[in-house]
């Protein structure tokens, strides 16, 4: 993944209140839904459109003042209200709909996580994802959040479940390890994943007094992020594991949304019936690759998501890289069953000094 800094205007901290306030004719209440290659809110056709905010949950990029919570090793630490609360107001400002946010989801395996260790929650690293969840509704922003990952970030990912488990492997050393692939198939770890699910859905936010599973806000949830097996970009994902953790959110989270979050559109996945929206990400931009993804969608009636994307269009040096962005959004825009996009990806300020710079 690329990281590009984009720098926005500081914007007002909403205070919270912790009553359900529910509102038949309220359209933050009503759930994003998908008809054949369509998604709906409130009987009108919605598009994803937005931005990858990836720090929201927890953050690698700022270092806190003495005293507050932080873990060196992996730069770890929780992000403000103030820059929570910025991330939203920027999406809505440009017409946003939607954030894809990593640590929304994904949260295991350092002190400061949702998880630290197997069975183990940190109640504390919910607020930021309260809040978080809570803004978005106030902006009238819709969240995507995957729930495991490809790479050994600091918020953690499937080398965790791994290691928790018995499998001693790390992303350094082990990436092309045939073992990497017992995160799928071994029933033990796929046992310890759905119990990290389960904690997370039914958390109830302390902001809204709504569990995770119950808010519109967040309208999908995604198997992880760049997900592969030990050849990169092999699409090694089983067709069976991606269901069963399918079936598990619908069982929790019945008007979830479900996004395969396999880093391409895998065809032995078409047939899942609990797959909702197919995605792929893009670096560089490929009209080809995207028209090739769109296709392979089309042909079972579901929908196709860009989930990231350089658009810069060029190399570290300027020269030019990748297809014309113009022409690739037109193309998006233009095809049934394409229904949004998310570049990567959106940094705001560290409130209340300056902007922040992003590590990667």
């Amino acid at each position: 993944m690329k990281l590009t800094l984009l720098l926005f205007a500081a914007t007002a901290l909403a205070a919270p209140s912790t009553r359900k306030r529910r509102s038949c004719n309220d359209v933050r209440d009503k759930p994003v839904i998908r008809e054949g290659s369509s998604l709906l809110l409130d009987g009108k056709p919605w598009k994803a459109v937005g931005a990858n905010v990836y720090w929201l949950g927890l953050d690698e990029n700022v270092t806190p003042p003495a005293g507050e919570p932080y873990y060196a090793p992996l730069k770890a630490s929780y992000p403000t209200k103030g820059r929570i609360t910025e991330a939203m107001a920027v999406i809505q400002a440009m017409g946003g709909t939607m954030i894809r946010s990593h640590t929304l989801g994904v949260s295991t395996g350092n002190p400061l996580s949702v998880m630290p260790s197997l069975g183990v929650v940190n109640e504390q690293a919910f607020d930021p994802i309260d809040w978080a969840v809570y803004q978005a509704r106030q902006h009238g922003i819709r969240l995507m959040v995957p729930l495991t990952d490809q790479f050994q970030y600091y918020h953690g990912g499937r080398y965790d479940f791994l290691r928790w488990n018995g499998f001693n492997l790390t992303q350094a050393k082990d990436s092309s390890n045939p073992q990497i692939q017992q995160f799928f198939t071994n029933a033990t770890i796929v046992a310890s994943v759905k119990d990290y699910i389960h904690k997370l859905l039914t958390h109830i936010n302390r902001y809204t007094n709504i569990s995770y599973a119950e808010d519109p806000t967040i309208f999908a949830y995604e198997t992880g992020n760049e997900l592969c097996g030990p050849v990169w970009g092999d699409m090694n994902v089983p067709a069976s594991w991606v269901q069963e953790i399918g079936s598990y959110v619908k069982s929790l989270a019945p008007k979830k949304l479900f996004v395969d979050g396999t880093y391409g559109v895998n065809k032995t996945h078409l047939a899942i019936p609990e797959v909702d929206i197919f995605s792929n990400h893009y670096y560089p931009i490929s009209l080809s690759k995207l028209k090739g993804d769109l296709d392979l969608v089309a042909s079972v009636n579901k929908t196709y998501f860009a989930g990231e994307y350089d658009w810069l269009g060029q190399t570290s040096s300027g020269a030019p890289n990748g297809d014309s962005l113009s022409t690739w959004y037109r193309t998006i825009e233009q095809t049934p069953g394409a229904i949004g996009s998310a570049f990567w990806s959106l940094f705001g300020h560290n409130v209340p000094d300056c902007t922040v710079r992003c590590s990667e």
